[in-house]
C-alpha cells in the first residue's frame, strides 16, 4: 500500500554548512556529493597538506591502491519521493578511513548521530556497540588529522532498542545460535578475511522526516547490528563508526526502507560528467521510464550488483569481449582481469589518435598518451559497452589527466589490470555522466545520461508490497533536456559549493571516417584535471 506523503532519510551533516539541494519542480530532495580531495573539502576537514597533489602520479596511485584492496574484499564474498538525506548532507571521500563515502545518520531514542560508511558491497547496517576500549571514539584515534568525536551506540541508553532473538525471522545467521529459542541473534560480516564486525542483532529506529510543509518526523524500525568486536580496517581506518549497507540482501538499508513502506526498493546514484565535482544519491528512485536496463546476475556468495557484459566496440569496431562484472560505486576506477583487460585496452590503443608514452611500472594505468600543455580538446574513438538484453552504455569519461615532471601533462585510460581471482569491477569512472539506478524490485540496473541536477520526471513509484511483482514500466517519456539547460544546484547556503571546479578539458568522441554514426558515437564529456570520482551521495562506500 502506498504512502501518500514523501519521506527522506534524516542524515545530519558532517560539516553543518554543507547543504542539501532540492528540485522544486518535483518536490524531491537531492543529496549533493563532493570529492574529498577538492580544495574546499580538504580545508574544511583540515588535511590540506596530507594528501597528494591533485592530478599527480601519487594522487592516482593512492586511489588505485585503495580500489585493489576493496576488490579483494568484494571477491570474498511513488508518489512518494525518493529518500535521501535532509539538511546539510554531504558525501565525503575520506581516504584516511579507507572508504569513499560517509554519512552522518541518526538512530535511537534519544536520537544519536553516527558517521557511517555507505557501501553497495555490504548489506547489514551496523554500529560500534558495547565494544569497550576497542571502540574508536574519535577520528584522531584512527589516524585522521583532525579531532572529531564519534558516538558509540548503546542499546541501554536508547528507549526504542530491543534485542532480536534467534527464533526471529530476521536472524539471518541462526546457525550461529547456541539456543534457538532464547539466545540473542549473533552476526558476523566480513570485508575481507582480516576485516570483520561481530556482534548481535537488535531493532531500533532510523530517523526520517516527511517531505511536506510540516516536516513531520517519522521513525522507521530497522534491523541493526550491535558491533561488539571489529578487526582489521574496521578497527583502524575503514568504517570506524559503522556501515550503512546498500547491498542486495533483504536486511540492507534499501530493503528495510521498502519493508517499512517508506520508499520503493530502489535507489539511484549519479556521478556528474565533471568528475570530482558533484553528484547525488536518492533512495526510492526507480529512474526514468526510458532508461537503458540490464538484469542483475546473482553469483553466490557475493552480494554485489553483478551484470553480464556481452560486447564492446571501440571506434565502431566490434571487439571480441564478454565478462561478468560488478557495478561498484565504491571503486574509483574500472578493474579488469584477462582476457577482458587486453581486449579493452588494446582495442582502444589501436584506435587512439595520440602518441602513447612509456608507462611507469609503479603507476596503475598502462595506456597513457602525451598531451600538449595548451591542449583544450582531446579526440578519442567512441567506446560503447553492450550488456545482456542489448542495452548499450556509451563511455563518456574513461580517462584521467595527469601532471608529469617538468610541467607536462598526459591522459591515461583509467582501466586497471587485476589478478585472476579478483572480480571484474566497473567503477565510478565508467559511470560518469549517468544516473545509475539499482532497481531491486525488478532486479535490473538502469542508466540514463544525466548531469545529476536536471529536473526530469522520474519513476519514483510508491513502494510495492515487499516481494510483490511490480507493474511494467510505462511508455517512454520525451527526450531529456540538454544538459546545458539543466538547473544548477543552489549554493547560497553552502560555502563549499562556491568553489568553482578547475577548468575542464573537453574530451570529444569522433567516429572514424570508415564508419557510420550510431548511438554513442559522438558527444562531449567534460573532465576535470583530477579525473577521479565523485563522492557519492549519502556518503557511501558506495
Amino acid at each position: 500500500m502506498a504512502i501518500g506523503r514523501h519521506v527522506f532519510v534524516l542524515l545530519s551533516a558532517l560539516v553543518l554548512s554543507w547543504g542539501l539541494e532540492r528540485c522544486e519542480a518535483t518536490g524531491k530532495f537531492s543529496f549533493e556529493v563532493h570529492h574529498m580531495f577538492s580544495d574546499a573539502v580538504k580545508q574544511n576537514l583540515g588535511f590540506d597538506n596530507l594528501v597528494p597533489e591533485e592530478g599527480s602520479l601519487e594522487y592516482f596511485k593512492v586511489l588505485a591502491q585503495r580500489d585493489l584492496f576493496r576488490g579483494r574484499g568484494l571477491a570474498s564474498n511513488n508518489e512518494d519521493s525518493p529518500l535521501t538525506s535532509a539538511e546539510g548532507n554531504l558525501t565525503v571521500f575520506v581516504s584516511f578511513l579507507g572508504s569513499l563515502h560517509y554519512a552522518n545518520v541518526s538512530v535511537g531514542t534519544p536520537a544519536t548521530w553516527f558517521l557511517v560508511a555507505l557501501d553497495t558491497g555490504s548489506d547489514l547496517f551496523w554500529l560500534p556497540c558495547n565494544c569497550g576500549v576497542t571502540c574508536i571514539s574519535d577520528l584522531k584515534d584512527a589516524g585522521f588529522p583532525q579531532s572529531v568525536p564519534l558516538n558509540l551506540y548503546s542499546p541501554n541508553t536508547s528507549s526504542t532498542s530491543s534485542s532480536i532473538r534467534c527464533s526471529d525471522d530476521r536472524c539471518f545467521e541462526s546457525s550461529r545460535c547456541s539456543s534457538p529459542s532464547s539466545s540473542v541473534c549473533p552476526y558476523q560480516v566480513s570485508e575481507s578475511t582480516t576485516t570483520t564486525s561481530t556482534g548481535t542483532l537488535l531493532q531500533d529506529v532510523f530517523h526520517l522526516v516527511t517531505e511536506d510543509v510540516d516536516l513531520k518526523p517519522v521513525e522507521a524500525n530497522v534491523t541493526l547490528g550491535c558491533g561488539q568486536r571489529q578487526t582489521g580496517l574496521f578497527q583502524n581506518f575503514q568504517a570506524v563508526n559503522g556501515v550503512l549497507g546498500l547491498g542486495v540482501k533483504d536486511y540492507s538499508v534499501p530493503s528495510l526502507l521498502a519493508k517499512a513502506k517508506l520508499a520503493a526498493n530502489s535507489f539511484s546514484i549519479c556521478f556528474g560528467r565533471v568528475i570530482g565535482v558533484v553528484g547525488r544519491i536518492s533512495f526510492g528512485d526507480k529512474g526514468y521510464t526510458d532508461q537503458s536496463e540490464t538484469p542483475f546476475i546473482s553469483v553466490e556468495p557475493s552480494t554485489a550488483y553483478g551484470v553480464n557484459v556481452t560486447g564492446l566496440s571501440v571506434g565502431k569496431k566490434a571487439v571480441g569481449f564478454s565478462m561478468f562484472a560488478q557495478f561498484d560505486t565504491g571503486s574509483s576506477y574500472t578493474h579488469l582481469r584477462e582476457p577482458a583487460y587486453s581486449a579493452f585496452t588494446k582495442a582502444f590503443n589501436s584506435r587512439a589518435l595520440d602518441i602513447r608514452t612509456p608507462s611507469d611500472p609503479q603507476f596503475p594505468f598502462e595506456f597513457c598518451y602525451n598531451l600538449s600543455p595548451n591542449a583544450t580538446n582531446i579526440t578519442f574513438p567512441p567506446i560503447d559497452m553492450t550488456f545482456e538484453g542489448g542495452s548499450v552504455m556509451s563511455i563518456k569519461n574513461p580517462f584521467v589527466t595527469i601532471k608529469t615532471e617538468g610541467g607536462g601533462r598526459m591522459y591515461c585510460l583509467s582501466i586497471v589490470k587485476i589478478e585472476d581471482l579478483s572480480p571484474n569491477i566497473i567503477g565510478q569512472n565508467l559511470m560518469a555522466g549517468y544516473r545509475i539506478v539499482f532497481d531491486r524490485e525488478r532486479m535490473v540496473l538502469g542508466w540514463k545520461r544525466s548531469n545529476c541536477f536536471e529536473d526530469e520526471s522520474l519513476t519514483s513509484a510508491p513502494p510495492a508490497e515487499f516481494g510483490d511483482t511490480p507493474p511494467p514500466p510505462s511508455e517512454s517519456e520525451g527526450p531529456s533536456p540538454p544538459e546545458s539547460e539543466a538547473p544548477s544546484p543552489p549554493t547560497e547556503s553552502n560555502p563549499l559549493l562556491r568553489s568553482p571546479p578547475p577548468p575542464p578539458l573537453v574530451f570529444t568522441t569522433t567516429p572514424p571516417s570508415d564508419s557510420t554514426e550510431s548511438p554513442g558515437s559522438s558527444g562531449v564529456a567534460n573532465v576535470s584535471p583530477l579525473g577521479s570520482l565523485l563522492l557519492l551521495s549519502l556518503l557511501a562506500f558506495l
